[in-house]
């Protein structure tokens, strides 16, 4: 493990809260799967996400705020009516790293500082051992103790430790045991410890973008002060440095017992988080005006791509990406990882007509002046017709429109069709990535591709070229 202290710039902030927001938005859809109706929303904005997954949620917030522009004002009032529609207040965490302009926007609406959060990191590497404390066993939940974790936690955080500032949430059990099962479904993974074979605490643990999110911990009062919560932040620590995380990141209460812990396993502060809360207005109050929610998702590219003589043209996708979500899943095979990200960054589509031949997910990176290519597919019946070179070209032309100096794409080192693809495109590798597509980072043992095992990721780049062009916006998506 290593002990150096972490620096934290704008950038490496940018970087974790995405990462929240990326959970945020798919625990969210995976309340609205649970449910089967749609009382839930995910909505873009600015870079970030404003969620509602129920009454009561802790997953009802808008995170990720003041790393990509200033909200539009009128997205604001369709996240703000949407909110109010279902009686709710709307929570914004807005780190201290954020554009301050956002929290200026904020008040000046009528949102209030509520409470603060903080955010600490760790770097990791692949020496981080776990800590083996007599009497204590920390392992991941096995079918049927659900239940028993669940209990632990509860009991452990309706009797908190009195220590720093009080936590403005609250949660009943039946609330948290559904938002637990939506943590699930959005790749988190259920730690419980056990103290001479009772089950004492409960943790949990999800791996995106080679970040170890420690998303909550607690520890039942009769337990406490024993080492178990050292040895379930040990436990997680050695599972995700060796699964190839090179951070950890946990959010605590200031000056809580939870912070002094974690300080103690040799975190530290990186920045803090400020809550503010907008109440929902009284009911049958009027909400604010604006235009439709839906219409906010996506901001639209400065290029503009001709449409060819066979009637294929490219523009950005607006709106919903479910629609995608079998073309997505043709370069996916990961629903964890797929519904982890499939709201990131920007897509374009090749059309025709209103057909959808292809799409490609571009997203930036924590690098100044990187992009990634995050997921392209081609729909089969329309492959080797030049569709995945045009996306290509289209990405190279957007990224380096707003300044992108080199373009990443990854691929399964199993893939070599798609290996010769991106290098007739230009790309050359880059680095090797050993053991990235495992069940710790959600793909099923035993895949296969042209009848090699699924196990090693290949990373590849081309460099862009820098353009000056000022190009008008491509044409709207057709409904």
């Amino acid at each position: 493990m290593s002990r150096v202290p972490l620096f934290c710039d704008v950038a490496l902030a940018e970087r974790i809260e995405h990462a929240e927001a990326r959970l945020m938005a798919a625990a969210t859809e995976a309340a609205r799967l649970r449910r089967g109706d749609d009382s839930g929303f995910v909505a873009r904005v600015a870079g970030g996400v404003a969620t509602y997954a129920g009454a009561g949620s802790p997953f009802n917030k808008i995170a990720g705020l003041g790393f990509d522009g200033i909200p539009d004002e009128a997205a604001l009032d369709d996240i703000e009516r949407a909110f109010a529609q279902r009686g709710a207040p709307v929570q914004a965490e807005v780190a201290h790293l954020a554009n301050p302009a956002v929290g200026a926007l904020l008040t000046d609406r009528g949102y209030r500082l509520t409470s603060f959060e903080n955010v600490l990191g760790l770097a990791l590497d692949s020496g981080h051992e776990r800590v083996v404390s007599p009497g204590i066993e920390v392992r991941e939940c096995r079918d049927g103790e659900f239940d028993a974790w669940l209990q632990a936690v509860t009991d452990g955080f309706a009797h908190p430790d009195g220590q720093g500032v009080p936590t403005h949430e609250e949660f009943p059990r039946e609330v948290l045991a559904d938002a637990e099962r939506d943590f699930a479904a959005a790749g988190v993974v259920h730690y419980v410890a056990l103290r001479d074979g009772a089950v004492a605490a409960g943790g949990s643990l999800r791996i995106t973008d080679r970040i170890a999110q420690l998303t909550g911990a607690a520890t039942a009062p009769a337990h406490r002060r024993h080492g178990v919560q050292t040895a379930l932040v040990s436990a997680r620590l050695a599972d995700a440095a060796a699964a190839g995380c090179d951070l950890a990141v946990v959010t605590t209460q200031p000056g809580s017992t939870s912070q002094q812990n974690v300080q103690r396993r040799g975190f530290h502060l990186l920045y803090t988080r400020t809550v503010l809360v907008k109440d929902a207005p009284p009911p049958g109050s009027a909400a604010r005006s604006g235009t439709a929610l839906a219409g906010r998702a996506a901001r639209r590219p400065r290029g503009a791509w001709e449409e060819t003589p066979d009637g294929v043209r490219v523009v950005e996708h607006e709106g919903s990406r479910e629609g995608l979500r079998p073309l997505f899943a043709l370069a996916e095979d990961s629903p964890e990882q797929l519904t982890s990200y499939i709201d990131d960054g920007r897509v374009l589509v090749a059309l025709r007509g209103a057909d959808v031949l292809g799409h490609l997910q571009l997203t930036g990176t924590d690098r100044a002046g990187e992009f990634e290519i995050k997921n392209m597919a081609v729909r089969e019946d329309r492959q080797h017709a030049g569709i995945g070179s045009r996306l290509v070209r289209c990405a190279m032309d957007l990224a380096a429109g707003e300044s992108g100096t080199r373009l990443l794409v990854a691929t399964a080192a199993a893939d070599s069709g798609n290996l010769r693809f991106y290098q007739r495109q230009g790309f050359r590798l880059r680095s090797v990535e050993r053991d990235a597509f495992t069940a710790r980072t959600g793909y099923p043992p035993g895949l296969l591709v042209d009848g090699i095992e699924l196990r090693d990721r290949v990373w590849l780049d081309h460099p862009l070229a820098p353009t000056n062009a000022s190009l008008p916006s491509p044409p709207p998506r057709e409904s």
